[in-house]
């Protein structure tokens, strides 16, 4: 490749830069309403996955600076980003289910508290925006694109970060593998999932990382660590889904004019929803 980096420096600099244009270029455009909270906060996740994984190639109270930061956002905008997920969820549901399973005002009902949900976590959203501490934040980004404190240690060849990528590769594996026997034994798994999703996604990022040095092979590590996040992160869905239904169910399913029966169904559904994980997974194990 004739733009391929010459160290490590270079290389994970180039990622650096992209990640944090697109968490500088998110301002305006979640002033301005436009639907960029997904973009933004993956583009945290990456930049906070890097800082950890490459972890010996940073000045340590620089990048835990940044990781707190970074850490505070990403709070704000995954409880936007959740409610997206989980309305879109719920709608599905709904349509799904038999028009003779739905007893009482099951719909509005979902629509009306995911509605206040939603506005409360946009409000905090765009409060945020206006602070001192995002303010700062923004600062951090501009100086991490232009000159990220990076070590001596990133003055090595690219090929130097393959130790730190084979590091994420066996704790992504570890912890999938680690899931799954839980799941067959019957044992709590759905927080060991959870853990494995975020291992493999840390692997995935190291590898677009790579992806300058690494070329197709990173492509293809790419697409597979993709549809395995797709997997688990459907099956964690389904798990906030049915926390939400239990909840408003027990909460709304007593109240006159309304009927827990419903919720129940739906909640039930989601439940069940990964009695096929395992066998789903097994390309991955």
């Amino acid at each position: 490749m004739n733009d391929e980096p010459d160290s490590v420096r270079a290389l994970i600099g180039r990622y650096i830069s992209e990640q944090c244009t697109v968490i500088i270029d998110s301002e305006a455009q979640l002033r301005a309403g436009e639907d960029v909270v997904h973009t933004t906060r993956v583009a945290v996740r990456r930049l906070r996955s890097t800082i950890r994984v490459f972890a010996e190639l940073f000045d340590p109270s620089e990048a835990e600076h940044l990781e707190e930061e970074l850490v505070w956002w990403a709070v704000l905008l995954g409880r936007v980003r959740d409610l997206d997920i989980l309305t879109e969820r719920q709608a599905a549901l709904l349509a799904e289910l038999p028009a003779e399973l739905v007893l009482g005002p099951v719909v509005s009902s979902i629509q009306a508290e995911l509605a206040v949900q939603h506005k409360q976590a946009m409000n905090a959203m765009m409060e945020a925006l206006n602070s001192e501490r995002y303010r700062k934040l923004v600062g951090l980004a501009h100086r991490w694109r232009s000159d990220p404190p990076l070590t001596a240690a990133a003055d090595a060849p690219p090929k130097a970060i393959n130790p730190a990528i084979k590091k994420a590769k066996r704790k992504a594996r570890k912890r999938l593998t680690t899931a799954a026997a839980a799941r067959r034994a019957g044992e709590p798994s759905n927080e060991l999932f959870h853990r494995a999703r975020k291992a493999s996604k840390r692997y995935r990022y190291a590898m677009e990382a790579a992806q300058p040095v690494w070329g197709s092979k990173a492509d293809k590590i790419v697409s597979e660590r993709k549809d395995l996040q797709d997997l688990l992160g459907n099956h964690q869905d389904s798990i906030v889904s049915a926390a939400f239904l239990r909840e408003l169910g027990g909460r709304l399913g007593i109240r006159s004019g309304h009927n827990g029966f419903t919720y129940g169904v739906l909640y039930a559904r989601e439940v069940s929803a990964g009695d096929s994980l395992l066998e789903e997974l097994k390309p991955f194990l």
